[in-house]
Order: C-alpha cells, then structure tokens, then sequence
C-alpha cells in the first residue's frame, strides 16, 4: 500500500498551512493546478524560498493540459491575484509595524478601536428598512471604505481619517488564535451553505472574504451587525494586549541588549584569556629553546675554565627592599651538573642539578652582573621554577636543589638558604624584570633577549670571577670538579658526583707523582703539569696518568735528548687518557746521534697525538729546527680534523714555511692559531698561509691579531712587503697593534685611518714612545681610528701632549677597560684631566675601567704635579677600578681627597709614587683601605712602615712591596 504524499500551502505572508494531496503521473508526484485554485481563489503563482515555481512543460517547451506543478517536500507560498488581495498587509509586517515604542507613534493602534464602528455604520447605512444587500457593488464599496495601508521603512502608515478594511478587521482579530469565539458566532450568523465553506477554511477572514465578494451573503442581519460591534470589543482588548506585548518587548529588548552586551564583553574576555593563553605558550616554547640552548652548548676545555650553571639569590632575603632595588646585595652559588654521566653502577646518591656546597660568593658590582649576565641568570632561575627538562637534564623539585645531608660546618648557611630559595629566587626573577633603563641599566626585556637563544661564550665565562668577592685560594670556584663526558662535553661536578667515577688512590698517587716531577696536579681543573728529566721518570708518570682518568689539561716538558720512541710511548699512552689540551715542550735541538735512522720521521708520532679525536688544543714549544721537515707530514694525505686550537713557538719556522703551510691547509676546524716567533719575520709567515687564513692569527712578538678575511674583504691577492703595505690592506681586521716611533709616520697611519673606514676590529691600541712632535695630520688619524674602534685597552707614550688630549676624547669610554698613558710635558695637566672626566661622564653609571695607569715623569726626573682642580678625583669617583696605579708628584692632602673618592670594593692593586710617606701618613693611607676587601697588592713608594702596620696589612692578606718600600 503506498503512503498518500502531501503538498503544504500557505498563503504568502501567512502561517496557515493548508494539505493538498498529491497525484502520481509517471511514477512522478504532482499537484494539479486546480487543485491549489480550489484552496486558494485568485491564486496567481507559487513561490517555493523565494523563487517561483513553474508549471510543467512536456518537451516542446508547451505546458502540459491540465496544469500542474511539480511536488516539494517544503512548504510552498501561494501569491494571490492584485484583485483579491487588494494589496494586503502581511501578518508579519503588521507585527512589525508594532516596535518597542509607545503607542503614539504608530497609528494603526490608534484607529483600531473605531474599525468595527466603521464598519457596523457602513453595514447599517446600505437599505436601513430591510438590511438587505441585494448589490454587489454596494458590498463592494463597504469593502473599499477603508484606503489600504501603505510600507515605509519604519512600518505601515495610515491616513489618520481611514479605517481598515473589513478582512483587515478580521484578520487583527485572530492575532491569538485561529478561530476565536467571537469568529465562531460570526461564522455562525452565516447562512448554513456558506458556514460549510468558511469552516473549510484555517483563513476564516480569506473565507468570509470571498464569500462576501461571490455575493453569497445576502441579509447582513442584525445578529451580523451585533457580532461585529462585539468584534469590535475584542479589538479593544486586544490592542490592551498588544500594548502590554510592547512594554513586555520592549524591556525583553533591553534585557536582550544587555544580555548582547555581556556576552560581547565575555567574548572579548574570552580572546583576552585566549591571547595571554597564546603569548604564555609563546614565552614557554621560547624559555625552553633558550633552555635547550643552554644546557646543549658544548664548550671545549679551554673555554670552560669555570662552572656555567649558577643561580643568583638576594644576600639576605628578610632584608629585600622592592622600593630600591639598586640597594640590595646578591650572591652566586654554583651548580653541579651532575646526570646519567655521573651514575656509576651501584650508585646510592642522587644524580639531578644542586646548589654546590659551597656558601656561595658575594657580587661585587651588582648592576654590571646583570647587565652581562642578566637574560643568562634569568633563563637558569626560570628553568628551576618551571621544572623545565630538556636535553635529559633532570630538574628536581625546589625543596631538593640543596642537599643538606653530610654538610659540613664551612657550608650550613646553606641549610638556612633552603626556605628562603623559592621568594629569593622570586625577588631576583622580578629584579631582573622590572629594572628600567631609566635607572641606569640596560637589562632587556626577558623575551627580547631569550630569543636570541645565545648561551654565555667562553669569554664571558672567563669574566665571571670579576664580579665574584673573596674567591677561593687555590681551588675552583664552588668546590666543583671539571669532569669530560663520554660524548666529550665538560661538567663541574661536586666531590660526591666526582668520586663515584674516579678513584681517590689514583688521583693521590698522580698528585704525590707530579710533586716530585717539579710539577702539580689540580684534581678541580684536571691539570697537571710535571717535567720529568729521564725516560724512568716519565715511564712512572705514564702509568700513573693512565690510571687517573680525570686528567684534561697537561703541560709535559722532556728534559732530555728525546728520540722517536720517546714520542711514540707518549702518543701511545695519551691515546688511553682523556687529554684534550696539550702543551710540549722538547729539550733538545735535533735529537740524539743513535736515532739518525729515524731521522726524517722522527716527529711523526707528535703530529699522530694532534689526530687523535679527544686533543683538541695542542701547543708546541721550542721546536727544534725542520720540525715540520723532520716528518712526514707532506708525504701523507691525512690531516686534522678535530684540532680546533694550534700554537706553535718556533724561532726557525722562515725554513719551513711551505710545511707550516701545509699543516694550516689541512686543519679545517681551526678556531686560533698562535705563531710565536721572535725572528721578526712575521709578514713572510702571514703571506704563506694568507689564503688558508680561516680563523684569528696572533703574534704575540709583535702585540699582533689578525681577524680572518670576510665576504667584504676577501683574501688577499698580493703579498704584504712591510708594516705599512700590512696596515693599509688588514687594518680593519686587527684586533691588537703596536705602533712604533718608525712606524708613526704620515703615510702608515694614513693608510691604518683608510682601512678602518668601513669598521674596525680593534681592541688593544699602543702608541710607544716617539721623540719628536706628530704632525696635524697624523694626529687626526690617529683620532679617527680610536674613535672608530671599540678599544678595551690603550697605551698612550706620546710627548706630545695636545695630541694625547685630542685621541682621550676620541675614546669610546663605554668599552675601555684598560688605560695606561704617561705625560712629558707641563701645561697640559688640566686639559688631560678634563679629557678624562668629560669623557667618563658621557658614559650613563660608572665606567668599567679595571687598570688605570697615570705616569707623569719625564726624561729629566721631574715628576709633573697634578694640579689642585679635583679633576684626577672626579675621574676616579666614576670608575670601578681593580688596579690603580700613579706615578704622579701630589701633595698629602691630594692623595687623601683622591683616595677618598675611589671605589675600593674591587681594588686588588694600589700602587701610589707620589712621595714618600711617614708613619703617620701610612695611617692615613691604611685608614682609607678599611673597605678595600679585594685588595691584595700595596706599593707605597718609600714609605715607613712599622710593625703594626705591617701586621695589619698581613692579617688581611695585603702584601707588602718590599723592594721599593722601606719596612721599618
């Protein structure tokens, strides 16, 4: 049995929805056109979601008889003809024309009450003697006594004279329901034929409608006009009702409003929480690169030699000032890098990064620190906190970074440290954050500098001991031992961590060895340097270094006629070590006669050690003559690939420039290479290896560092003839330079000032002494090259002393670190000093000048007096000196004033000639050195010392230069 299909329609504007069944025609459902008529008089097409629906046409484009229209599962809008609708107004747009206002504003609310009168009095005047409509005409103008609405944007508009149209009153009526009570006496009043069709109908009002237009209803009687005039009750009250409908929608709009309005407000919340969400994956992703970064950089053995993991902590965190936080102290404790490297097989201890047990150092200069090592100490402190894992570092818990079982009495402040670690580390993170430049730093932004992902190089490692108060005598800092991993990575350890791979008899036995050797062994760096005088002697210390495998650095000197075995058995014994660094040292010039056998591969088993993978840095001194010819070196197509570091002193290296050319080209890796050499001919070496140059060059004979070639300065194509062709061609590639009084001339420095144009490498600047005046020239060079390079120390022998004015105030001041200049003429004290000062003062805080060296005597043994102007003072106050050293004529009273202003918390080194001191201005002198808590050298030239003083000095670990100091 097949399912009847049903067709639903409405009329267009309407919610009434009426079934019309479906008929099936070729197997395909359809609605006849008469059917849709039937239901719907004056239907003048179908819409289905806007667009019309067409009639069927067979295949010739002709509709097909009778006509129909294809069935849809949706609802289809019936549009009637202009005639019977008379322009009707839509359910949905008389809803519309009701806004959320007041009443007054619309005046189809206002008229509503008189429609029914309108049209009961229109009823009544058509033949009052027997209320008969017997003309259609007449029915057709109580029809039209109503001016049909009009659509405006802001609704339907009406004259305030018109009323509405019969079918509109109905149709208001019926707003709640379909048929209401008063619509069903209505219909009721109806002959009985017509009722049958009305009721047929959901639309009672379209019904009625066309039953009045057919001129079915004859005799409007009495009980019709009485139902109207009580429809017109209805529309009263329901205008009542649409009021309160408005005031309910009008504050259901307000309601509404608001309810848009939080939830506006709860989204943007929502995309607030979901960027600070995105910019904290952000910082996390970015802090655990920059951790990845630093726990993964590997550092060779000579760039690691101190810790590189360290935390920084308030010195007292009960005492931390928030308000100024220049005024609070800080100190740094070390950290064992213990992990899987450190576990032997039954280990009991654990094995996860710790506070060393250490108490730990103060930080000198607070302010620098951070500058240099600020982003670097917040990544540490950050990775601690957050638990941040990476390159299988294991990170325990706060309460666990301090091991305070077995702690000895030299470290039980660190006990003390454990409940303070978590707000101190705190206090530091937020330090580090919230410092401004305005205040004189230049701390970074912790994303800022994080995203350069740039762990500390081994230079800055080195300079960490500077900021660093009462380091430890003798051993390395933090009580950590330097230990080298399988994979070749370097790890300072504790001692617990370091005995559970090395065994304290070897170590003891290596020590006591190395003793009797003339030698030593540091167990913290792994060092040892002996100098063994025979064969015996060695063979003991060969087999004691085999079985101390924590050896890293060694300094051997043969102090014999050593032959070709000689160096086999030490290649053959450093191949079972974890040597990396290696310095050697020959006896002899050419060896023994009895080894003329092996004469031309006698140094074979030497560049053998410098293949092997663990060395790494290899420093050859006292090369014998033909070192490199004495070899196979040039024979043999193998090179070496994992020397990173070659230093080589060889007097007779001008024979063998073709071989030294020949190592250079096969070691690849090479990060430095060193040529001491004092045969003056360093221009010839250079142009042999110009084209193989790849890393920095020194000659430490002649103050000389050459930068390798960059894409702006390729190779050199020519050979340099002399210092000046030298200067104008790599001028801007040196890194250190002496300029002698011969080498002082127009031409040289004009071409060093031409090199420099385009940048300069320059780091350490010396001007020696010349015995006639530069000229003009020569002296704005000389300016324009300091001013252009970033120079960390300068010595200044000039006599002419307008000159050294004018290169001290081409000085980049932010960047010196080292100036040491002598005066040989009176009349320029004052310009100096003002040189100094104006140029310190440029430079926001204190500038970072550690060794200040003022020679003013002259050739005559006339010292030149400083003048009484507070400038030499004023210069002084803004630096953070370590060696101080003046050899200048003052009086007592100027060396009070100017020791007064110096900064002695970092003065290791005091070395005044200015007069010779009596016992009572020793006194003075002392009493001014009461905060000098790094001070570790004194020279007071010609000064009386007593016993007193003397044992002062001592007691605080101050020594005495008794080769010019008189102790009395």
């Amino acid at each position: 049995m097949t399912m009847e299909v049903i067709q639903y329609l409405r009329l267009s504007g309407t919610t009434n929805v009426e079934e019309i069944p479906c008929d099936q025609v070729d197997g395909e459902n359809i609605i006849y056109w008469q059917d849709i008529k039937e239901v719907f008089p004056g239907v003048q097409f179908v819409k289905h979601c806007n667009r019309t629906v067409k009639k069927l046409k067979d295949s010739k484009g002709n509709m097909i008889e009778p006509h129909r229209i294809k069935y849809h599962p949706d609802v289809l809008d019936v549009v009637l003809h202009a005639a019977f609708w008379n322009r009707p107004v839509e359910p949905s747009m008389s809803y519309a024309a009701l806004s959320p206002t007041s009443q007054k504003d619309h005046p189809s609310n206002a008229s509503a009450s008189s429609v029914t009168e309108d049209v009961v009095e229109n009823l009544q005047t058509v033949h009052p003697a027997d209320n008969t409509l017997n003309n259609n005409d007449n029915l057709r103008r109580l029809l039209s006594t109503s001016t049909p609405p009009s659509r405006s944007s802001s609704g339907i508009k009406r004259d305030s004279k018109a009323s509405l149209s019969f079918r509109e009153v109905v149709r208001l009526a019926q707003k709640k329901s379909v048929e209401s009570e008063v619509e069903q006496r209505l219909v009721n009043s109806l002959p009985s034929a017509v009722q049958v069709q009305v009721r047929d109908s959901i639309n009672i009002h379209d019904a009625l409608l066309q039953v009045i237009r057919n001129g079915l209803v004859v005799r409007p009687d009495e009980q019709l006009v009485a139902c109207l005039q009580e429809l017109r009750g209805e529309v009263v009250k329901n205008n009542e009702l649409s009021s309160r409908i408005l005031d309910l929608v009008s504050e259901n709009n307000g309601l509404t409003a608001r309810v848009v309005e939080l939830q506006e407000a709860l989204g943007a919340k929502q995309d607030e929480m979901k960027q600070l969400q995105i910019q904290a994956l952000d910082r996390l992703a970015l802090l655990q690169n920059s951790v990845r970064a630093l726990m993964t950089q590997t550092y060779e053995l000579h760039e690691y030699p101190i810790p590189r993991l360290f935390i920084v902590l308030p010195s007292d965190s009960s005492t931390w000032n928030p308000l100024d936080l220049f005024s609070n102290n800080f100190r740094l404790y070390f950290l064992c890098e213990c992990g899987e490297h450190t576990k032997s097989t039954n280990s009991k201890i654990p094995h996860h990064i710790h506070v060393a047990k250490h108490e730990g150092y103060d930080i000198a200069r607070p302010k620098a620190f951070f500058q240099r090592y600020g982003s670097y100490t917040l990544i540490i402190l950050r990775m601690l906190k957050f638990g941040i894992t990476v390159a299988g570092v294991a990170i325990p818990a706060l309460s666990q970074l301090i091991q305070t079982d077995a702690m000895d009495q030299a470290v039980k402040g660190l006990k003390e440290l454990t409940k303070f670690l978590e707000p101190g580390m705190d206090q530091v993170i937020s330090y580090i954050e919230n410092v401004s430049e305005d205040e004189g730093e230049t701390v970074q932004g912790f994303s800022e500098q994080m995203a350069n992902n740039e762990a500390l190089e081994g230079a800055d490692l080195r300079q960490l001991g500077m900021f660093l108060k009462k380091k430890d005598e003798n051993r390395a800092l933090g009580n950590l031992y330097r230990t080298v991993t399988t994979e070749g990575h370097v790890k300072w350890v504790c001692i617990d961590h370091y005995r559970e791979n090395y065994h304290e008899k070897a170590a003891k036995e290596l020590r006591d060895l190395a003793v009797t050797l003339n030698g030593s062994f540091d167990e913290n760096t792994g060092r040892v340097h002996v100098g063994p005088w025979s064969r015996l002697q060695a063979e003991q210390f060969y087999l004691a270094l085999e079985k101390a495998k924590s050896v890293y650095e060694l300094d051997i000197r043969l102090y014999w006629d050593t032959t070709q075995s000689d160096f086999k058995r030490l290649r053959d014994i450093l191949a079972k070590t974890n040597v990396g660094l290696l310095t050697f040292y020959t006896w002899n010039g050419d060896g023994p006669t009895n080894d003329i056998l092996n004469r031309n591969h006698r140094y074979d088993p030497v560049f053998d050690i410098m293949r092997q993978p663990s060395v790494q840095s290899v420093e050859i001194q006292n090369c014998p003559m033909n070192f490199i010819k004495r070899s196979g070196l040039q024979s043999r197509k193998d090179g070496f690939p994992n020397l990173r570091h070659l230093n080589i002193g060889m007097d007779y290296l001008k024979h063998d420039l073709s071989g030294f050319k020949s190592l250079v080209a096969r070691t690849p890796r090479l990060s430095s290479l060193t040529i001491n050499n004092d045969g003056g001919y360093f221009l010839e070496i250079y142009n042999a290896i110009a084209e193989h140059h790849i890393c920095p060059v020194f000659f430490p004979s002649q103050s000389l560092c050459i930068f390798p070639p960059t894409n702006k300065s390729p190779p050199i194509a020519t050979h340099l003839k002399d210092k000046a062709d030298f200067l104008k061609v790599l001028g801007g590639r040196i890194d250190t330079v002496v300029l002698t009084e011969h080498e002082l001339d127009d031409t040289t420095v004009a071409g060093f000032a031409k090199a420099t144009e385009d940048g300069s490498r320059l780091k350490e600047l010396t001007l020696q002494k010349i015995g006639r005046n530069l000229s003009e020239q020569c002296i704005t060079d000389l300016a324009s090259i300091v001013s252009r390079s970033e120079l960390r120390k300068i010595e200044i022998y000039l006599e002419n002393d307008e000159g050294r004015v004018r290169i001290l105030e081409s000085i980049q001041w932010e960047h010196i670190r080292e100036l040491k200049f002598r005066m040989e003429q009176r009349g320029f004290e004052t310009q100096v000093m003002k040189a100094l000062v104006n140029g310190a003062k440029e430079v926001s805080g204190r500038i970072e000048l550690e060794v200040f060296h003022f020679h003013s005597e002259n050739d005559k043994d006339v010292s030149l007096a400083i003048p009484e102007d507070g400038f030499l003072e004023a210069f002084l106050s803004l630096t953070s000196l370590k060696k101080l050293l003046l050899v200048v004529e003052m009086t007592f009273e100027q060396i009070l004033s100017l020791l007064k202003s110096v900064d002695f918390s970092r003065i290791e080194i005091l070395n005044l000639w200015a007069r010779d001191f009596d016992s009572a201005e020793v006194d003075a002198v002392l009493e001014c050195l009461q905060d000098a808590t790094e001070l570790s050298f004194v020279r007071l030239w010609h000064a009386n010392i007593t016993d007193e003083q003397r044992e002062w000095m001592t007691a605080r670990g101050i020594q005495l230069s008794r080769f010019w100091t008189r102790v009395k």
